[in-house]
């Protein structure tokens, strides 16, 4: 099991927020430190936490995964000297307007036994699978992706890129496995460092179990919101493997990613 500690960046404001060096990938070589970042929006960050981003991290480029609504509700504060991209993998996902009002409308409120069960009470449907199969084979996951991966390609070697979403954990966890997967981290580390969101969010998961320990259906209701699960991924992995023969070659068939591009980008997340 991989250790959160090693892999977080500690940001006050910023949800979930680690970074991906010091996993092994091609040839032995690991992935450089603190130049690949993963965090939820950067909406809450403090002063603190931007000065290190700019100054210590020397972010290059922010990737905001959010769809627009999320970005005009909570928009990023902007890391001084970077490049911000809004690259949103999720437009096309097939959520009804009912759906995604009613998550609007919880959202809004602070209080988390109001928040899930009115979430539940109105029979809110969240499918993972079909969210994880829209994120990563959908239109816009895949075009979205080739600009991900042009600014990956892009950066200066002694900068750093940060990708986000809302959380996370489901848009900003998909990033991190096509990339660690670039670099020739092997899956089972690659699955790994997507579990330990659980841990980067175990004060919110706790807070969580403990307000809503009541009600068992609605206790299980938000923890299936809030945290990440093998289950969730799993299917879009083996998707992966049975059309397409893995990882690779699924980001050299839809992402257009050539040997070259592959071999530059583990020049310069490799050491």
């Amino acid at each position: 099991m991989l250790s959160y500690e090693k892999q977080s960046i500690n940001l006050k404001g910023v949800s979930n927020a680690r970074q991906l060096g010091g996993y092994i990938g091609n040839d032995g070589k690991s992935v450089r430190n603190n130049v690949l970042l993963r965090t939820g929006t950067l909406y809450s960050a403090s002063d603190e936490a931007m000065e290190a981003l700019s100054k210590k991290y020397k972010v290059s480029d922010v990737i905001d995964l959010r769809m627009a609504p999320e970005v005009a509700t909570m928009p990023d504060k902007k890391i001084e000297n970077s490049r911000y991209h809004h690259i949103s993998t999720l437009n096309d996902l097939p959520i009804t307007e009912r759906e995604f009002e009613i998550y609007k409308e919880a959202m809004k409120m602070p209080d988390i036994k109001k928040r899930y069960s009115y979430l539940y009470e109105v029979d809110f449907e969240f499918d993972q699978n079909r969210i994880y199969d829209s994120i990563v084979f959908g239109n816009d996951g895949v075009n979205g992706y080739k600009k991900i991966f042009e600014i990956f390609l892009s950066k200066n070697e002694d900068n750093a890129v940060l990708f986000h979403c809302t959380q996370g954990k489901d848009r900003t966890g998909v990033v991190a496995v096509l990339i660690l997967s670039a670099l020739g981290v092997d899956r089972e580390t690659i699955i790994d460092d997507y579990l330990l969101t659980n841990i980067a969010c175990a004060n919110l998961l706790d807070k969580i179990k403990a307000e809503l320990s009541y009600d068992k259906k609605v206790l299980d209701f938000a923890l299936f919101l809030e945290s990440v699960n093998i289950d969730f991924i799993k299917p879009a992995l083996e998707k992966m493997d049975k059309e397409y023969g893995g990882a690779i070659s699924y980001i050299k068939s839809e992402l257009k990613l050539s040997d070259s591009d592959i071999s530059d980008l583990r020049k310069l997340y490799l050491k």
